[in-house]
Order: C-alpha cells, then structure tokens, then sequence
C-alpha cells in the first residue's frame, strides 16, 4: 500500500466544506453590521478573466466555466454581489495598444462572442481549437487573436455565420428569426453603423473624412439629400451585403451572450454592472452629426456631444436605453464631462474651452434608466464617476456639494487620495452625505496597484496618521506596507457601497494600465491557479482578507464590545484564511503518520492473526 501524505499540495487555509456555510453566515452578518448593506462590488474586465486550457482563446469572457466558478469564489470569499466590467464596445488599436475607453459606446464587440457556446450551434470543437491553439499565454490577454480583422476567432465566426445561412436544422432556423428580430429592434443604430462598417472595409480606413463626398455625409440632411442617401444605400448593401449582415450577426451574437451571461449571474445572487463609457465613436458622429458639435472634439479627442441640441440629448437618451436593457447597473464613467463638458477647437491652433451643460446630460441619462427599468429603477444601481482634475471639475463647494450633486445620485470614489478631508465614510459624512450617494473603494482600474503605489513611504506615511485616527488603530502599527494595506482594505468596508479592484483582491504582480511598455495595457489576466496565488498571498499577509477588514471595522464601531460572538467568528476566519501553509503541511504531516500507524497496528494484528491461524494443527474430516 503505498501512503501519500502530501498527494495535494495547497498554499494557505481553504475554508473546509463544513465550515463554508457559517462563513458566508458570518461574512454578510458582518457586513450589514458594519454598514455594507448596498452593492459590494468586484471589478474586473472580462478580457482578463481565466480561462480553462481548452477554451483559452486569449480573451476571458463572462460565460467561461472558469469565469463563472471565479464569480462563485469571490462571492463566497469576499461577499461578492455585482461584478462591475468595464467597457464592452469595439476598442480599436492603434499601435498594439487596445484602448478599451477609445472604443465603441453603443455596439458590441466580438470578445463578448463565447466561442465554445457556438460548439453547441454553429461550429465544431476543432474550430474552436483552431483559435486556442493560436494562443500562447496564459496570464497575458492576447486581443489579436480574438479581435484582429484576419485573426483566428474571426474566421471561426465568418464559418459560423456562413453555417448559420443553410438553415438545415430547427436551431439554426430559430436562431435566425431571433437574428430578424434583433435587427428590426436595434435598426436605429444597427441599420447605419452596419453601412459605416461595409465603408470602411470599402476605403480601407475609419477616417471617414477621406471618404468620397456622398459618403462621409451620408447622414447629413444638409448635405445629401433622403433620395440621394436611400439610392446609395440600396447600392452600398448590394454591393457589401456580407459585411453589412455579418457585422449584424456579430452584434446580435454579442448581445445576446452578453445578456445570457447578466442571467448566469443572476441566479448566483450578483448584479451585472456596465461601463457606460463617457466617449462616442467616430461611426456614431457620421451616422448622427447633428448631435454634436462642430469642428470640436472632446479634452482626450473623441466627439463632442452638444447636449443643448435636441438630437444631442436623443442620441445620449438612446445610449442609455441600451445599457440599461444589457446591464442591471452602471458606472457611469467621467460623468463630470456631462455637467462641465472640456473641448477643443480642431485645426492648427487649438482653443481649448468648457460647456456647462449643468445636470441636462444626468438627467437625460437618468430618465432613458428609468424608462426601461420601470418599477425595478433603483438609483443607488447608476453610479457616476466624478473623479477630476480640480481645474475640469470640482465636487465640493462652500455648501459642502456643487449643485449636479444635491440631488439623489450616487457618486463612486476611490480611497487612492485619502485624507482627514476626503476618501473616507467620515468625510463624506462630515459632508452631509448620506450612505447612499456615494460608492467607496481602495483603487480604481485607473490606478497604480497598492502594494506598488504606497511603497513610497511618503503617501503611506501621510495615509497612515488618517487611518489610525479613522480605525483607531496605532500609527505604529500601520508602519509596515502589508499593515498598511489591509487598513485600507478595511475603512471602505463600513460604505454601503463599495467596491475592490480585481488586482489589489488578488494581490496580483504588475500593473494593469499605464506600463512603461504600452502593449502590456488592459493586459493583465488572472490565471486559472488564481486559488492558489490568493491563498498564497494571504499566507504573506497580502491579498484581500475581508475577515481581516471586518475585524478592524468592527473595533473602530465598537461592535466588537456590541457582538461579542460574532467578533469571535471574524477572527477565527480570519486566522484560518492566513495560517501560513507550513502549519497545515505539519497537521497534515501529524494527520498522516497517524494513520499509517494505524495502518501499521492494523497491519500488524492481520499478520499475527493470519500465522496463529497457519500454526493451528488442521482438524481432522470426517471420512
């Protein structure tokens, strides 16, 4: 027989099935006592989520089996109950850089296709191994093989869409009356930027200024008349039909798994959160000019909406409308550029000015929600980023709240700038917030990882003097960066809502966005031996611990006096998540010589058992 003690090495405490139960008990209690009553969210982009090996196309995707036994994890683990993504439009490289906030804002692109979903209806499993085959990292997203004009995933989909056309099953005929009345409901945008995709193919290029006359004004009443655009179109589609109705295909592919993947999430308990991203296309300005302003772009150079025109607040409205049926809430990313909106001139000498539209474009937001939500509008679900510099926007005044914020709107912000003024459930109390208009986190996917950020000792020490005061805990013994980091995992932990970025959970190495080496950006990709690097790293005492951050919360609320019992369960939880792995090696160790000496006595008494009875003369048998 032979004895494996250590047949499944493992870092760090996993909670054990009997114990998994009153954790999540314990956790959620916790949480409501200390004030986390609203939406706990996790964010990470689903590009970087893990994928297992034989569907490992480069890009994560929400419906991947790893992805959604990761959502469980984090649910149990941390209390997980809306994952926040960030943007699903077309992003558009330039230079081996994918931009994710440059991108579309109304379609969708191919990274929302799940590829072994279309195994089931489309294609066969060697054309999805023909794309995982094709990628040769694991922690790295590879958009090239999934977006890229010529790439693999792309052929695979040409194939599908081509498979789907014979219509030589009842699936496939379903599927495409789904697909027609995908196309009649989405027509509005649908109908134009399938004509703009066809062009581009046609010219070469997106830059649709470069474009014959007809074409680069195809939408603009003032310059090309109805008949005129009718007669065009009706040549463009004739002449482009396969890249106009695949490009539809691909939208209606991506809706529709985006949306199966809001359900998969739903029945776990979770919220699926959108980047309503602040920026419209290049596409989106040719197909409706008159809501936007001339020759003007925005402060990082995309289109200018004119929100004093009707068309301008129409377009804005309808933007909206999509998010609110694709998602169940939404970030609303730089909502500031909404009231205070920066723009410069286009030409050689660029003016740069402000638009104070006031809360016109909130509102305008605000009412498209509500109109699809109906009686499930809940307007802690819109949270709105008003994160600037002080010169584009400033969100407090002598009133303690500038006017586009008296109202019932739900402001997130990162405790990355914490102060005795700013960052913290006390200042935006001091403030005359309620817990409800606001959205509380450690750091944004717009910022440096912590554990790289506060290595200098200067923020930390400057950060450290407000989170004794607010958690009551001694500055000294915040002095070291892993203490320091857990307190500040702790103090958003006492927001109604809050949220955690998907890199500081994990405690992963690198940095997601802003590398020296621009090709790494948006790159950074949790790995399927996530477990594993997490337990690891609570084991060193990094990586979130939400036992932890209850903890400290509890003391600075008195609430470890108040719920005795409960307090001795976060801090046995917390123990167990971070005893060191050489402890439980040990136990196990100890676990296994025990029972291979039982084994051994076993053994030992069946030996001797078996030669007393060789030795005993045989009876005799009757004749």
């Amino acid at each position: 027989m032979k004895i494996s003690l250590l047949s499944s090495p493992t870092f760090g405490r996993r909670l054990k099935p009997s114990e998994e139960a009153d954790y999540c008990t314990v956790l959620k209690r916790g949480k409501e006592l200390a004030g986390n009553t609203g939406n706990s969210i996790l964010i990470v982009p689903s590009p970087s989520l893990p994928q297992g090996r034989d569907i490992n196309t480069g890009v994560g995707n929400l419906l991947d089996k790893d992805a959604l036994d990761f959502f469980d994890f984090a649910k149990k683990y941390w209390g997980i109950n809306c994952i926040q993504d960030l943007p699903n439009g077309r992003y558009i490289p330039y230079n081996g850089y994918w931009r994710l906030y440059s991108g579309s804002s109304m379609d969708l692109g191919s990274q929302n296709i799940n590829l072994e979903l279309l195994t089931k209806e489309l294609i066969s499993k060697e054309d999805l191994n023909s794309v995982v085959s094709q990628n040769f990292f694991q922690d790295k997203v590879n958009f090239e093989n999934v977006l890229n004009q010529d790439s693999p995933m792309e052929k695979v989909l040409k194939k599908a869409y081509n498979s789907l056309l014979k219509a030589d099953t009842e699936p496939k005929r379903a599927m495409l009356k789904e697909l027609e009345v995908f196309n009649i409901e989405n027509k509005s945008w649908l109908e134009p930027k399938s004509i703009f995709q066809a062009l581009k193919n046609q010219y070469g290029t997106e830059n649709f200024r470069v474009w014959s006359e007809t074409d680069k004004n195809l939408y603009n009443p003032e310059k090309v008349s109805l008949d005129i655009r009718d007669k065009r179109i009706s040549e463009i589609t004739k002449n482009h039909s396969f890249d106009i109705d695949y490009y539809k295909f691909k939208q209606y592919l991506a809706d529709k798994h985006l949306k199966l993947a809001k359900s998969e999430l739903n029945k776990r308990g979770i919220k699926l959160s959108g980047d309503f991203i602040c920026g419209f296309s290049w596409d989106e300005l040719w197909m409706r000019p008159k809501a936007f302003l001339d020759d003007t772009r925005m402060k990082w150079g995309f289109p200018a909406p004119d929100l004093n025109s009707e068309e301008g607040i129409s377009l804005l409205k309808e933007k909206a409308s999509l998010y609110a049926k694709r998602y169940d809430a939404l970030r609303v990313d730089a909502a500031w550029t909404y009231v205070n909106q920066p723009i410069e001139s286009v030409g050689s000498k660029k003016i740069h000015m402000k638009n104070y539209y006031g809360e016109k474009g909130l509102n305008a937001i605000e009412e498209a929600i509500k109109s699809v939500k109906g009686k499930d509008y809940n307007p802690e679900n819109i949270m709105y980023e008003f994160i600037a510099a002080l010169e584009d926007f400033r969100a407090i005044d002598s009133n303690g709240m500038t006017n586009p914020l008296m109202k019932n709107k739900n402001k997130i912000y990162s405790a990355n700038d914490l102060s005795y003024h700013w960052g913290s459930t006390q200042s935006f109390k001091n403030y005359g917030w309620s817990k409800t208009l606001y959205t509380l986190g450690t750091a944004n996917h717009d910022q440096i990882p912590m554990k790289i950020d506060f290595a200098s000792s200067a923020k930390r020490e400057a950060q450290a003097e407000v989170l004794s005061t607010l958690l009551k805990i001694p500055k000294e013994k915040l002095s070291d960066l892993k203490s320091f980091i857990k307190a500040k995992f702790a103090e958003p932990m006492r927001a109604r809502n809050n949220f955690i970025f998907f890199v500081d959970a994990l405690n992963l190495d690198g940095r997601y966005k802003d590398n020296t080496d621009r090709t790494k950006d948006y790159r950074l990709k949790i790995r399927s031996d996530y477990q594993d690097i997490y337990f690891k790293a609570l084991e060193n005492g990094e990586g979130y611990n939400p036992m932890d951050a209850l903890e400290k919360a509890f003391k600075a609320e008195g609430l470890d006096k108040k719920e005795p019992e409960l307090y001795k369960k976060i801090v046995k939880y917390k123990k167990i998540l971070e005893e060191p792995q050489k402890n439980i090696l040990i136990k196990r160790i100890l676990a296994g010589s025990a029972a291979a000496l039982a084994i051994c006595f076993v053994t030992l008494a069946a030996v001797k058992y078996h030669s007393h009875k060789k030795e005993k003369p045989a009876e005799k048998q009757p004749a």
